[in-house]
């Protein structure tokens, strides 16, 4: 599915009648899923948050996400993991029939152990989705994990 990306219109500098430094931006909009900045916000889009109405999904849109979208489409069951909803996929992966072993997984960091994960299932089907990962049920009952995107320093303001 091909998408035609959106205008990414760079902050414009200029100086007013006062000598004064003058920035104007344009207001970006980030995808629904991962909040990878997409391009410039359209019209419709400011108007919606102008009169207070939740933002539409555009994870069509982004080159991280639309996988996501495509295996939703095909019956798969999505989760994105993170701290907050750490505990609440850990109880709804449990909830499943037949039965899934959850269980967190630890690494050292900063010289502590810390949970920066969950493990799904034993054995050689065992997979770890980390913070901010997404945790993708298949039909067939199996499990995988879309990473998440790496954040680079330019995207984020």
């Amino acid at each position: 599915m091909a998408v035609t990306p959106r205008t990414n219109t760079p902050d414009r500098k200029t100086t007013n009648n006062e000598g004064r430094a003058i920035t104007t931006v344009t207001v970006k909009r980030a995808c629904n899923g991962c909040g990878q900045y997409l391009g410039d916000a359209t019209e419709a889009e400011i108007w919606r948050a102008v009169d207070g109405l939740p933002a539409e999904d555009v994870r069509t849109e982004c080159e991280h996400c639309r996988p996501l979208v495509e295996l939703e489409a095909a019956g798969c069951r999505t989760w994105q993991l993170t701290p907050r909803s750490y505990s609440r996929v850990a109880h709804e992966i449990d909830q499943l029939k037949p039965w899934v072993f959850t269980k967190g997984y630890f690494q050292t960091v900063e010289e502590e152990l810390q949970v920066v994960g969950l493990r799904i299932g034993t054995g050689e089907t065992r997979v770890v989705a980390y913070f901010g990962d997404w945790i993708i049920r298949h039909p067939d009952g199996g499990f995988t994990v879309h990473k998440a995107p790496a954040i680079e320093e330019t995207t984020r303001g």
